[in-house]
């Protein structure tokens, strides 16, 4: 059976980035695909510290016993990864900007892949800017380092004019809603 865990980086656990991210889980599970949600903003877990151990022959997991562990766990027996983030200051929370640091374990010293397999990633982005492209140029540098670590960039949903408690909610959009499931469903496909 397939295995998705989905990464969500917003702090809000009933916001925009978390329903597009559930549509998203609506869309494997119709597919009979398991997944497991992991809400970042409750992890206790810390930045890289550049201690390089990682990097030995033997190992090319992270020393640090921490709540990243669960995720590497996660990512070590994924079939695809979702990651969903709002867009805070023109790019990706802090908390998801700490899990992508932590990564480092998956990046060989020559800048190759050391995950198990070519894993398929899509990425959905919520922000409260009209402007769909406004953010980009943040989002396309946030998959680059996915890239580099070895996933396969799959799809990316922008939902732009959204912001939980001032604008419509993420639900009254149909489109972006039907979006968010397809992301889901072509995941695997």
């Amino acid at each position: 059976m397939s295995y998705v865990p989905i990464i969500i980086g917003s702090p809000r656990k009933s916001g925009n980035t978390t329903i597009l991210a559930l549509e998203a889980e609506r869309g494997l599970h119709e597919q009979s695909i398991t997944t497991e949600t992991f809400f970042l903003n409750d992890l206790v877990f810390s930045g890289c510290q550049a201690c390089y151990a990682c990097k030995k022959e033997d190992t090319r997991s992270c020393v640090r016993n921490d709540e990243m562990q669960g995720i590497y766990h996660a990512i070590d027996n994924a079939d695809g990864v979702i990651v969903a983030s709002p867009i805070y200051f023109g790019g990706v929370t802090g908390q998801t900007k700490l899990w992508l640091d932590r990564l480092f374990p998956y990046i060989a010293m020559d800048l190759g892949t050391r995950l198990h397999a070519k894993i398929p990633i899509s990425c959905i982005y919520s922000q409260n800017q009209p402007d769909a492209n406004l953010f980009t140029g943040s989002m396309e540098t946030f998959e680059f380092a996915l890239h580099l670590i070895g996933f396969t960039i799959r799809d990316r949903l922008i939902a732009p004019d959204l912001d939980t408690g001032i604008k419509p909610m993420v639900t009254e959009h149909g489109s972006l809603m039907k979006q968010a499931k397809e992301i889901g469903r072509n995941l695997l496909g």
